[in-house]
């Protein structure tokens, strides 16, 4: 059944009564601003938090040193809702993508959740999740089994809108080095062998395999390193890229067709290659419609209008991969106006401002009526499951 009206109501008082502490919690991490992988005192915060709330604390979580979990067992049985937390930084922005919110509003929804179902079945689990920003916390963290047991995985992300059914790109980050043979470039040229010349023809030659690709695949690229000076033929040249495509299966044939590209930039210049990975490939995200129309009737009590169109613009989470593994929603709220951009400066002022906290408070309530539906409703997890079973077994066959 779903919960009881008393359930709702008790569940709003708590969220209520902890509304100050979980604001200045996203206050403080706002003014922490820590980067991926050093975000220690952003953890200390929360772990903090959830300690006075009752919760155990494990630190280290998927051999990640500001990665955590923290549980709170309410009562024998019952489903297991873990809420992600985001706090990672961007150098030179802070919380530009508004991780501070994210932290706060999945710390803020456990710990109420926690007191409003004290004494019933089930578990409340929080799991921090360092460096969004870069390495992809959540892949490592879902392939050492993090997320085994896990019911269902709940957390959102502010935005510029406010949309459940979330979709991202699946992506690998690479670098390419290749090595050749320093010569004066002006008496004698014909002696070396410019990497950077290889690097170059590896840009036309990923532009024009773009056109051969599907619609969505993306693959952008820098030079980071690319010679030291105009009269030397440069020995080293150095490009970074990312490779974006619908699925994983697709990214897969994309990547196999880029280092087809790099060896043959390679062999037509007399260069030598190599590739090495930058982070771990992040999963397209798959949303569980049962988890997001919760999500969505809870910001329509809140009269706050959904974005459902199909999205024309994406990016990539490391939230992908953990809902490959159990039921998951990503939800966005809208803290912004369309015109200001995510990663910006502006952004930041916003995350740690009032429409900020507006936000956290939308964001906090609508997680926490999701988790308690599900540990209150058990038609409502088995739904969920279904849905989820019903992914995993297409993409066994798609894959098999």
């Amino acid at each position: 059944m779903p919960p009881s009206p008393v359930l709702r109501s008790s569940l709003e008082r708590e969220i209520a009564r902890l509304r100050p502490a979980v604001e200045t919690l996203s206050r403080a991490l706002h003014r922490r601003a820590e980067l991926s992988l050093e975000e220690f005192e952003s953890a200390r915060l929360l772990t903090r938090f959830l300690k006075r709330e009752g919760f155990k604390i494990r630190r280290g979580a998927g051999g990640l040193r500001t990665a955590f979990i923290a549980r709170k067992r309410l009562g024998r049985g019952g489903a297991r809702v873990a809420f992600l937390a985001e706090y990672d930084a961007l150098p030179g922005l802070g919380h530009a993508c508004g991780h501070n919110l994210i932290g706060a509003a999945s710390a803020g929804a456990g710990a109420a959740l926690a007191r409003a179902l004290r004494g019933m079945p089930g578990e409340i689990v929080i799991v921090g999740t360092p460096a969004e920003e870069t390495i992809g916390g959540k892949v490592l963290m879902t392939e050492r089994g993090v997320f085994r047991g896990i019911d269902c995985a709940l957390m959102f992300h502010p935005s510029t809108e406010n949309r459940v059914y979330t979709t991202s790109l699946a992506c690998h980050s690479l670098q390419v080095t290749f090595h050749g043979r320093s010569a004066h470039a002006v008496s004698s040229p014909e002696k070396g062998i410019n990497a950077l010349d290889a690097l170059i023809r590896l840009f036309i030659d990923l532009h024009r395999l773009r056109h051969r690709l599907p619609r969505e695949v993306r693959m952008p690229g820098v030079i980071i390193e690319g010679g030291k000076r105009a009269n030397i033929v440069p020995d080293r040249a150095v490009g970074r890229f990312t490779l974006r495509a619908r699925d994983l299966p697709t990214l897969s044939r994309v990547e196999r067709r880029f280092r087809e590209a790099v060896r043959a930039a390679a062999r037509g210049t007399g260069a030598g290659s190599s590739i090495r990975s930058l982070d771990h490939p992040y999963a397209e995200m798959v949303t569980n419609r049962v988890l997001a129309d919760l999500f969505k009737k809870e910001l329509r009590r809140l009269g706050r209008r959904t974005v459902d169109a199909p999205r024309k613009k994406m990016g990539s989470l490391d939230m992908g991969n953990v809902s490959q593994v159990v039921p998951s929603i990503h939800p966005y709220v809208a803290i912004a106006p369309h015109s200001v951009p995510l990663h910006s400066r502006d952004f930041a002022r916003l995350a740690g401002g009032p429409r900020g906290r507006a936000g956290l408070r939308v964001a906090t309530r609508s997680l926490a009526m999701v988790g308690m539906e599900v540990m209150s409703d058990h038609d409502t997890l088995q739904r969920a499951r279904r849905e989820f079973d019903a992914f995993r077994k297409g993409v066994s066959r798609s894959r098999g």
